[in-house]
């Protein structure tokens, strides 16, 4: 078992990498290049379609790869009947998404830029069903060549249309492309190395699925809400250079949750299959993940709050000053997300995601109302400050009742990384008038060598994270 994290992990962290330096350059690209009115454009518009793409997975691959990982030989009956599920859904949502375009006058080509997205969204609905094939089985190198592919594709169609067109909309017709393309190849590998699927109506088996994955899905619409809901209201709200602002803070934390999704998604069928098979080794498993995950947390908390001025300044320019605070508190937002992660996705795996759900939908209107409350007085300042109480709220809401039905510790392992983060921090702000790259470095190293002073962490847990091996508690 642990082998074939290590290798899946290993596969997932080269392709997210590539993923996550595509879509830096991107962002950076998009800020600086066409300012912060078009990056508020594109941002209003991917936010809006973001709520309607949510129904065309609405759960079913989380539901596909839990299934599947614990009995292969149902592949192409899921693949068979999902297909059919999603393009009657797909269909529907496209039609939808035009729609209400056109309630959206006040910004020029936003219907076929929501239209481009749209196909984008749903086309990678498709891609996030097959690579569940990939995940299920465990074989993620295939998912990992995939995904380069697009990426190296969307960078290159991406910079044509920023660079040479200076379009939102080419830029979003880019986006469609190179999904597509990956969507094919997914295809392909999955016919000729799984199974040869093709398409399917069975009525018993939707009735399971809507059953199954509606916890999911509404539980994926809650945080969709959450994560897009105060761009949507910050661009009805606030000028549309708001949206700007807080889209590069957004955009810059959300390099990092892809981070996040490689551990989780590695994690998941694991936590799954052992759920079943050895509650012993399924606590082992969460509480190594809680260990490397609150480390990781802590110093890029650190880091971002201490140094999220220079970087902003370097990087994108004075325009983007006022992303700066936003940056900070999504930064502290996405510290408590690395744990909120892996608990969320814990319940999904031992088959607990309807009591989750509960909890996601206050979060979500824990979140409406406080970016209501918040936006109209502070701005985009108040609608990242939002997102920290809304992870507050899912933490304690979360953990009490993981920690009532097993054996996990998250409490043991937050305080000592914190402390390590605290004073690794405090020589930074020391430090700050050197540079930033430098002052990085030291509050890194210096965090290291606090958390082996503190016997948090030995040289064989270094080297064993290095190897993406288990840590050993």
């Amino acid at each position: 078992m642990i082998d074939k994290i290590r290798k899946n992990t290993i596969w997932l962290t080269l392709s997210q990498g590539i993923s996550i330096i595509v879509s830096l350059i991107l962002t950076l690209i998009l800020a600086r290049h066409l300012g912060p009115r078009y990056n508020g454009i594109y941002n209003y518009a991917n936010a809006i379609v973001g709520i309607f793409a949510i129904f065309v997975d609405f759960g079913m691959s989380t539901v596909l790869i839990r299934d599947i990982a614990r009995d292969t030989n149902l592949v192409k009956k899921y693949l068979d009947n999902l297909i059919s599920l999603k393009i009657i859904i797909g269909t529907t949502i496209l039609g939808l998404i035009v729609i209400t375009s056109f309630f959206i006058k006040q910004y020029s080509d936003i219907t076929f830029i929501m239209f481009f997205l749209g196909l984008y969204n749903i086309l990678s609905g498709f891609y996030s069903l097959f690579t569940g094939v990939f995940r299920s089985h465990n074989v993620m190198r295939y998912e990992s060549f995939n995904t380069m592919i697009q990426k190296i594709l969307m960078l290159i169609l991406g910079l044509i249309s920023l660079y040479y067109f200076r379009s939102v909309l080419y830029y979003s017709i880019s986006f469609f492309i190179s999904t597509l393309i990956g969507v094919i190849i997914s295809i392909i590998i999955i016919r000729k190395k799984f199974i040869k699927f093709s398409f399917s109506i069975n009525k018993d088996f939707w009735k399971y699925m809507v059953n199954e994955m509606w916890p999911f899905g509404i539980s994926a619409i809650a945080v969709t809400i959450y994560f897009t809901v105060d761009q949507i209201l910050l661009g009805s709200l606030k000028p549309i250079t708001q949206v700007g602002y807080y889209a590069l803070a957004r955009s810059a934390t959300g390099v990092v949750g892809s981070i996040i999704g490689i551990v989780i998604g590695v994690l998941f069928p694991s936590l799954s299959l052992l759920y079943k098979k050895n509650k012993s080794e399924f606590e082992n498993l969460f509480n190594n993940s809680t260990k490397f995950m609150s480390i990781l947390a802590a110093i890029f908390m650190a880091e971002m709050i201490v140094n999220s001025k220079e970087y902003v300044l370097l990087i994108f320019g004075y325009r983007y000053y006022n992303s700066i605070t936003p940056l900070i508190l999504l930064s502290i937002a996405t510290g408590i997300i690395f744990i909120n992660a892996l608990i969320g996705n814990t319940f999904g795996a031992v088959d607990m995601q309807k009591t989750l759900l509960k909890g996601l939908l206050i979060a979500m209107v824990v979140n409406i109302v406080s970016n209501l409350l918040l936006i109209p007085k502070f701005g985009v300042n108040g609608s990242a400050f939002s997102s920290i109480l809304t992870e507050l709220f899912i933490s304690i809401y979360t953990y009490p009742i993981l920690k009532s039905k097993f054996d996990i510790y998250i409490l043991k392992y937050i305080s000592i990384p914190i402390l390590a983060a605290l004073i690794s921090g405090g020589l930074m702000l020391l430090l700050i008038k050197f540079n930033v790259i430098l002052i990085s470095l030291i509050g890194l190293a210096t965090y290291i060598i606090l958390l082996i002073l503190f016997k948090f962490i030995s040289i064989e847990f270094i080297k064993d994270t290095i190897k993406l091996g288990r840590v050993k508690t």
